[in-house]
């Protein structure tokens, strides 16, 4: 079976995968140049 079983579980995957490719592209409000994909990842999972 494909697909998710709820629209919550989408909802939080989607969710997540668009926050990666904001990070990603460096349009992350308040990130610095410097700072790796992974370490912008952390802080904004950690707010």
């Amino acid at each position: 079976m494909l697909g998710f079983k709820s629209f919550h579980a989408a909802n939080i995957t989607i969710t997540g995968i668009e926050n990666i490719r904001i990070i990603q592209k460096g349009q992350l409000i308040g990130s610095k140049k410097q700072v790796s994909t992974f370490e912008n990842f952390a802080k904004l999972m950690a707010a």
